[in-house]
């Protein structure tokens, strides 16, 4: 059975995804329904993106295929996250299981968020799309200005 990951954060940046698993890959956009994206999944001290159940929401991913070994590759770049089945959920209905990574829906008030990971994100979107994704997403909590100095290892800064 084929195996897939939903990308709705960095997963989505077809470079910082090669820096965890090499090479092309074909990747295909959907939408996630009774999600939203919030940034507040936190590790290594700082707080990166998530999304949390909510009804009527919806959230733009890249569905990625991947092999069970890329999995295991991927449950270390994702620490703190679980890993799970929301193939049900999907726009686009696929042969195979996909799997997302998702935080519990918690607050962290002290915790910032790398912009070097805010921008890693957005790479690649148009302005509008850019608004649409920030306007979208739920983030609380301040960004700290880590560009001269990424925080986030898998970084893509443009």
């Amino acid at each position: 059975m084929q195996l897939y990951i939903f990308g709705y954060g960095s997963l989505m940046n077809p470079k910082s995804l090669a820096k965890t698993l090499p090479g092309e890959r074909m990747a295909t956009r959907t939408y996630l329904y009774g999600y939203q994206r919030k940034m507040n999944a936190p590790v290594n001290g700082y707080l990166y993106l998530n999304i949390v159940p909510r009804p009527g929401k919806r959230v733009e991913g890249t569905i990625i295929p991947v092999s069970e070994s890329e999995v295991g590759v991927l449950k270390e770049r994702e620490p703190g996250y679980t890993y799970v089945d929301v193939s049900a959920q999907l726009e686009r209905k696929i042969t195979g299981v996909v799997y997302a990574f998702l935080a519990p829906d918690q607050v962290y008030p002290s915790l910032e968020i790398p912009r070097s990971y805010l921008n890693t994100c957005l790479a690649g979107k148009s302005d509008d799309e850019k608004d649409l994704w920030l306007q979208e997403t739920l983030i609380e909590n301040k960004i700290r200005e880590d560009l001269e100095n990424p925080v986030y290892v898998n970084s893509v800064i443009e």
